[in-house]
């Protein structure tokens, strides 16, 4: 009997004869899950940041301001909005217009692919601006620090009116904007009406004189890439920005000359982006997504990277609507995220409902179910004393000793630590890797009726969301129960349950949407180039003694249904070491062609955690197929 072990540890063969196979081969899909750090584990849930956004419009970007104090200020954009984040109230307030603007001004973007970008600048007398575009607006924005004005018609306040069009006529508006090389740089600028998809503005450099702001004096300029192709990115990697086209890569590089201060060049490129958005830069490179691949780039050569998923992004990202594809990274987890409209989409609202998922370390991919419009990041958040933790239901983590990840004497103090964040399609803001399920959200009523109607505090809950009820006082019956949702509003949440007969509803309870955890190994038998079948006697798994049951399905021969169906339930007393591990046995015996292990969970409290598995094998009877 040999023994083939599925682990993080070794690649190759160990001494002892066992073989080891790597998990970024041993994986046909891994669905709200990943491998990090030699652990095969289930996603952490997501818990809404701030509240909802008045404007209650989809979410465009968060960014993080810089001011010259050394703080940093959160702002989010929706389509009509700039929004600042109050830690003292846990809170996200519109910001006002003044100037031209006036009182009543919205940005009002249309389409969910005109995402905003921004950048901080210092003007002249290193007072603080935050400028932001999109192909969607209809003038470029600045934002004082009290207001939001418009850049090429209102004055810093204090400040003489430094702005000055290009020659060829006023700017509208441009698809991005970077502060590089003491200059603001606009990509894709729209010029007098006409939308140049090949070029970058750049200002005059910034000094005593205010020339930072002038598009139409020495030093300032517009750069155009010689390529039909249209400018689908541009990022920040160093000291030099790239550029992605549809077909290609080139960089924009800093030269001394000012009269001329870039240098443009050409990367050896496989394939472009397709997506203006999907761009993310992280450990010396930049990773993005087009319609052929996913492409990785150093700045010397861009490569392909999707080796495992070679057709992933052709197959499964809606082609129609690949623009909307946006891209974040995950420090915690060491994750590059890409939230993208799945081709098989039922969202009515033309938005994203998946999140490709690219850990750099274990170079293993994920999907997961989020239906996310934007990332961002802060290290912002809100303050509580220790009295107000345990009566806090937006962070559950707070809520349970074990399960808290803060250390004691920090618990509440939010910026203390980096946290990603997501919005969405209505208007939330939501913290990446809270708990262990998603939307949680509070409970203040319950009827008795055919189907059951819950009012709930402001949430995103959609159709056939598979949800659980906890802690409700009064209709206990509905506690614990995996139910789905049949339809919602911003406040109340129908289910596919009758409550007629239930105990009336007191008070109390939480509803959150489920992780539903899926990883499927692929088809095994290691005698087949031998003409051989399979003989597995037993699979092991080596689990967390902390985490939650999971089913295991076992399959022969690609057969749609499973032949036997495993439950594992880790050891759970007060006397386990929760660092413990326990190995739980599958009893197999059976010969196939080939056997296929999907490995399930919905989760409830408790996550995924496995570090190993052994499958038992020998050689079979001849394959005479």
């Amino acid at each position: 009997m040999e023994v083939y072990e599925i682990t993080g540890y070794r690649t190759g063969i160990e001494r002892a004869g066992v073989n080891f196979l790597e998990p970024k081969d041993s994986f046909e899909t891994i669905k709200n899950g990943f491998i990090y750090r030699q652990e095969l584990r289930s996603r952490k849930g997501f818990a809404q940041f701030g509240g909802r956004l008045s404007g209650k419009t989809r979410v465009m970007g968060i960014f993080e301001n810089y001011l010259p104090t050394g703080t940093i200020e959160l702002l989010v954009c929706d389509k009509n909005y700039l929004y600042k984040y109050d830690s003292a109230t846990d809170s996200f307030t519109v910001i006002p217009t003044a100037g031209t603007l006036g009182v009543v001004h919205t940005f009002g973007i249309a389409n969910n692919c005109d995402y905003v970008s921004g950048t901080t600048y210092l003007t002249k007398g290193n007072n603080q601006r935050f400028i932001f575009t999109s192909a969607g607006m209809s003038k470029i924005y600045f934002y004082d620090g009290t207001d939001v004005r418009d850049f090429t018609a209102d004055a810093y306040p204090g400040d003489i009116l430094e702005y000055e069009a290009p020659a060829l006529g006023p700017l509208t508006n441009a698809t991005k904007v970077m502060y590089f090389n003491t200059r603001l740089n606009f990509f894709v600028p729209v010029i007098n009406g006409k939308k140049y998809n090949q070029s970058v503005l750049y200002s005059a450099i910034k000094d005593a004189s205010g020339n930072g702001d002038k598009f139409n004096t020495v030093t300032s300029g517009r750069e155009d890439f010689v390529t039909y192709e249209n400018m689908m990115g541009a990022t920040l990697l160093g000291d030099v920005v790239i550029i992605g086209f549809q077909r290609s890569n080139q960089i924009l590089e800093k030269i001394t000359n000012k009269e001329k201060p870039y240098w443009k060049r050409q990367i050896p490129s496989v394939l472009g982006t397709d997506a203006f958005f999907s761009p993310v830069q992280w450990n010396y490179e930049i990773k993005s997504l087009g319609k052929t691949g996913a492409i990785s780039c150093d700045g010397r050569k861009a490569l392909r990277f999707d080796t495992k998923i070679p057709y992933f992004t052709q197959d499964e990202i809606d082609a129609d609507n690949f623009e909307l594809t946006y891209g974040g990274f995950d420090r915690l987890n060491g994750q590059f995220l890409f939230a993208y409209r799945d081709a098989a989409s039922d969202l009515t609202d033309v938005t994203q409902d998946k999140v490709l998922v690219y850990n750099y370390e274990e170079d293993t991919w994920a999907k997961f179910d989020q239906r996310f419009s934007v990332f961002g990041q802060t290290i912002d958040g809100e303050a509580l004393a220790m009295d107000e933790i345990l009566a806090s239901d937006k962070h559950p983590t707070w809520g349970r000793m074990d399960t808290t990840q803060e250390i004691m004497n920090k618990i509440g103090v939010e910026n203390e630590r980096q946290k990603t964040l997501a919005g969405d399609n209505d208007g939330f803001i939501y913290e990446l890797n809270r708990d262990y399920n998603d939307y949680a959200t509070g409970i203040t009523g319950i009827t008795a009726t055919d189907p059951a109607v819950l009012t709930v505090g402001a949430s995103a809950f959609k159709a056939d969301d598979a949800v659980i009820i906890r802690n409700v006082a009064g209709m206990t019956e509905i506690n614990d129960k995996v139910l789905t949702v049949k339809e919602s509003t911003d406040t109340s949440i129908t289910l596919r349950i009758d409550s007629t007969d239930f105990t009336a509803y007191t008070s109390g309870g939480t509803i959150s949407k489920l992780i539903e955890f899926e990883a499927e190994l692929v088809p095994f038998n290691p005698y087949r180039e031998e003409g051989l079948k399979c003989y597995v006697s037993h699979v092991e798994f080596l689990l967390d003694s902390g985490m939650g049951n999971v089913y295991v399905d076992a399959f022969l021969d690609g057969q749609p249904s499973a032949f036997k169906t495993t439950f594992l339930e880790p050891i759970q007393s007060d006397q386990t070491d929760q660092n413990s591990r326990q190995w739980i046995e599958m009893v197999i015996n059976e010969e196939a062609n080939f056997f296929s292990f999907v490995i399930n969970q919905n989760s409830s409290s408790l996550p995924v955690k496995i570090t190993s598995i052994r499958i038992h094998a020998d050689r079979g009877s001849f394959n005479n197929s």
